[in-house]
């Protein structure tokens, strides 16, 4: 086996971890979002955070990581045009892929420390407060888990087929 093979064969490993981690992380909120126990629903996202922490987090760094090496091992073009380039397919994929970056500070980490104290405060009630209810549906948040996972399927199309 070549190292170029190794090397795909860890980056396809890790976006299975990375993609499978995402799906089973908001399969496991969707879950938690569903009851009325305050008990059940922090059990829930206590493990959707184990999936955060050992799957998502470690895949994605493994993916990017793994994906820059493979691009130079193979010589893609990973600017496409503005490097003279004709394919654009991993271009497109960086930018989806830094977009979703970004919205990790800039949603996800401030509204999970708002979160985590309604959620505190909802377990010392010993019900699901009107708050952590008004936090679980935040709109925000929600559209941001939705544009990744897009992002994300769109990303795994972009390189299995390198349409352009």
């Amino acid at each position: 086996m070549s190292w170029y093979s190794g090397f795909k064969l860890f980056h396809i490993v890790s976006v299975i971890v990375f993609v499978g981690g995402l799906i089973a992380r908001q399969l496991v909120r969707g879950a938690a979002k569903g009851t009325d126990d305050v008990q059940v629903f922090a059990n829930l996202n206590q493990a959707a955070g184990i999936m955060e922490k050992y799957m998502v987090i470690p895949g994605s760094l493994a993916t990017t990581v793994l994906g820059i090496i493979l691009a130079l091992m193979a010589g893609y073009p990973i600017f496409g045009f503005l490097q003279g380039a004709a394919q654009n397919w991993l271009l497109v994929s960086n930018l989806l892929l830094v977009s979703v970056i970004v919205i990790i500070p800039t949603i996800f980490l401030p509204r999970g420390k708002k979160f985590e104290p309604l959620l505190q405060a909802a377990l010392q009630e010993g019900r699901i407060t009107p708050q952590l209810r008004a936090a679980m549906e935040d709109k925000v948040v929600k559209s941001a888990h939705l544009y990744e996972e897009i992002a994300m399927i769109i990303i795994v199309v972009l390189m299995v087929l390198k349409p352009f």
